[in-house]
């Protein structure tokens, strides 16, 4: 058996206001390689509802419009020339829950050379919104940016400042940003891309209004996860349909927490252990015997006080329908969970887990090899170790 540790410190001071911040890459700086067309298409932690490359810019390329700050930004479609009801979604996973009652900080720079800024609806949601079946127009999002625009409006190459505040209810996992407006705009003129009509962002943050409210302790992993969703395009198009139909449960985040000095400074590591397709029954999710030793000698280096959260997932090669991968990549996650589970009393309220499918591969699919690697569990077990306290 093999671990692999990553040690990850944490800073002591927080820089900047910035890093309350309760949405990741909200400067859409940070780019997410797409595997399937090799290049970087899109931003991380963000999707749009288009699925596809044409709402990601950059500013170093010929013709591309400055950025707020840096150099990319993302422009959404407010309505289609030839096309009713045409939108294009923006959504993102919060890194923390937020506490029902409380109130956040809501900012974000937006222009158009189009008159379309007054109906931008911020949608707060417990569920993904990518697998929403309702029609847009039976949403109502909290916040709309008419209400933090300041009047007279700039011209149309000048980046606006939005400010809004938002009441929490408890119950928000994610947060979508579009256009709202029932009916499609008319008379706007001459369109931009393929009839569409844009509008752009840049520099989204959602931060406590309470100086004493911070992020969850678990909001580096949570960002981790987020970052590690790298299906877009084909790979998310065919994700998306499983879910619309099959939605996954809703994880609900760790709350924000308050500040509580002195804080205990300490080292986080990351046990991973790969469980390969070989320890399964064929075509099952029954761990079989040869498995025992491995997971009973993992099983022995828990120690529950220090284990923040146990994820596991499963994983399956392309070879079959997605449901059905779907179905047995959890299955065998969940049969490595209650395995350990049953060896360390405690540890099934801090474990997770998932199904990937053939989603994820590690190796090439066109090879006997290659979906033999890529048919496997991993399980990643989260530890705090305390190295002193800061004041």
């Amino acid at each position: 058996m093999k671990y692999f540790l990553i040690c990850v410190i944490f800073l002591q001071e927080c820089r900047c206001i910035h890093a309350q911040n309760l949405v990741s890459n909200g400067g859409f700086e940070d780019v997410n390689w797409c595997t399937e067309f090799d290049k970087d298409c899109a931003p991380e932690a963000w999707i749009a509802t288009s699925l596809y490359f044409n709402y990601y810019f950059d500013a170093t390329q010929t013709n591309a419009a400055k950025a707020h700050t840096g150099n990319r930004y993302v422009g959404l479609t407010a309505c289609n020339m030839g096309m009713a009801g045409i939108r294009n979604f923006i959504r993102t996973r919060l890194l923390c829950g937020l506490r029902k009652g409380h109130q956040y900080q809501l900012e974000f720079y937006c222009r158009s050379q189009y008159p379309v800024l007054d109906s931008i609806g911020i949608y707060f949601c417990p569920n993904d919104f990518l697998y929403e079946k309702r029609y847009f127009k039976m949403l109502q999002p909290q916040l709309w940016s008419v209400d933090g625009l300041p009047k007279p409006a700039p011209g149309p190459t000048v980046w606006q400042k939005v400010h809004l505040i938002y009441t929490a209810d408890g119950t928000e996992g994610y947060v979508t940003i579009g256009n709202f407006k029932h009916d499609d705009y008319k008379n706007l003129g001459q369109p931009g891309h393929h009839g569409d009509y844009y509008f752009f962002l840049d520099d989204v943050s959602l931060t406590p209004v309470d100086s004493n409210e911070t992020l969850c302790p678990q909001a580096d992993s949570v960002r981790k996860e987020i970052y590690a969703e790298n299906e877009r395009h084909s790979y998310l198009e065919r994700k998306v349909a499983t879910y619309r139909q099959h939605p996954p449960p809703v994880m609900p985040l760790p709350l924000t927490a308050e500040k509580r000095p002195p804080v205990p400074v300490f080292v986080q590591t990351i046990d991973t252990l790969i469980i390969p397709d070989i320890f399964f029954a064929t075509g099952s999710y029954e761990l079989n015997k040869n498995s025992f030793h491995l997971l009973d000698s993992f099983a022995s280096k828990l120690v529950l006080p220090h284990i923040d959260s146990l994820v596991i997932e499963g994983h399956t090669d392309s070879i079959g329908k997605l449901a059905y991968n779907q179905a047995l990549s959890f299955n065998r996650a969940e049969s490595v969970k209650n395995y350990l589970t049953g060896k360390v009393a405690g540890l099934s309220e801090k474990s997770i887990t998932r199904g990937f499918a053939y989603l994820r591969p590690v190796a090439t699919n066109k090879t006997p090899r290659g979906r033999q690697l890529n048919r496997r569990v991993e399980v990643f077990l989260y530890r705090r170790e305390v190295t002193g306290n800061r004041q």
